[in-house]
């Protein structure tokens, strides 16, 4: 088993009910076992011990992998995990998990006795939880994915590149935004609202190098199903329509795999590259929003623009 980020699954020759977690620099990061496959719950029992414990997103990553194996198997209804309390139960949260219950200091570990956490998800919770698995779309010219913390170091740059550039068009931001502590924060927070689908943040490559960023931002379902998006592309890479693309394989994403019904998208009145992008990605303008959103410092006119799922289909 292998992530699109920077985790593998893999089997211990040396005891078949054991699996090795290993990260990109296949140093092992944890184990699991297999307790037991229940035939007549169609349950799969596992006992995880995770050694990067505040690691979140290699941890999501983990749960991921052994949760996409375990329901590939229609035999198996529902997967329980019982870990030590020391763990981050976030990543368990974020991805479906209900905490069932608690074995108190069921465990012996370096002296103390620990209490062990037991959480449980359905097939059912997964699937539902599922249609926000990693993304990665390909275009002809770019590829949009999703943004991790081990990106932070190309968002920076890209934000230290541009920081001029993208000054008149983005809210201030003081210098803690240009540091790397930082960049990592925001980047496991979008990684956070990316697993409770509320936020899509993508980030755009050309030939493996980040030119831009693509956001899907308030996510709401129901019947309502609409979404926000926003962009921004690097200075030396604008006018040549990898912006048009990004949006247009967002949108497809949006309505096909999000199922949302609207997209809603604002852009300054006087920005008249990013009002092209908008209409020429088959968005209609709904008006002016006076004194909208406060960019570098003051309070800006936008034109505000939507697009609906029908209409994206008939182009």
């Amino acid at each position: 088993m292998k992530s699109n980020i920077s985790v593998k699954i893999q089997a211990n020759k040396q005891d078949k009910t054991e699996y090795l977690i290993k990260d990109k620099d296949d140093i092992i990061i944890g184990r699991f076992t297999t307790i037991e496959i229940n035939n007549n719950s169609k349950a799969y029992d596992i006992n995880l011990r995770f050694y990067r414990e505040s690691n979140y997103e290699l941890l999501s990553e983990t749960l991921n992998l052994i949760l996409k194996a375990a329901f590939r198997d229609f035999n198996i209804f529902k997967v329980n995990i019982k870990t030590l309390e020391t763990i981050d139960v976030n990543p368990f949260l974020d991805s479906g998990f209900t905490l069932e219950g608690i074995l108190n200091q069921n465990e012996y570990l370096k002296g103390e006795y620990l209490d062990e956490l037991s959480f449980g998800i359905t097939r059912t919770e997964y699937n539902q939880m599922s249609r926000y698995s990693l993304v990665e779309l390909n275009g002809r010219n770019i590829i949009l994915r999703n943004l991790t913390s081990s990106d932070a170091e190309d968002v920076l740059e890209y934000y230290k590149k541009n920081k001029t550039y993208l000054e008149p068009f983005e809210p201030v931001k003081d210098n803690n935004f240009y540091t790397l502590e930082t960049q990592k924060k925001f980047l496991n927070k979008s990684y956070r609202e990316f697993l409770n689908g509320t936020t899509v943040e993508l980030g755009i490559f050309k030939k493996e190098r980040l030119i831009g960023k693509i956001k899907l931002s308030r996510i709401i379902h129901g019947s309502f199903k609409n979404g926000t998006l926003g962009y921004s592309i690097d200075e030396g890479e604008q006018g040549k329509g990898y912006m048009t693309e990004s949006v247009n394989l967002m949108l497809k994403y949006a309505f096909d795999e999000c199922e949302l019904h609207r997209i809603e998208a604002s852009a300054l009145v006087d920005n008249k590259k990013s009002r092209t992008v908008l209409e020429k990605s088959g968005f209609k303008l709904v008006g002016i929003n006076e004194r909208y959103l406060l960019i570098n410092g003051k309070w800006e006119d936008h034109a505000t623009y939507y697009i609906i799922r029908e209409e994206f289909k008939d182009r």
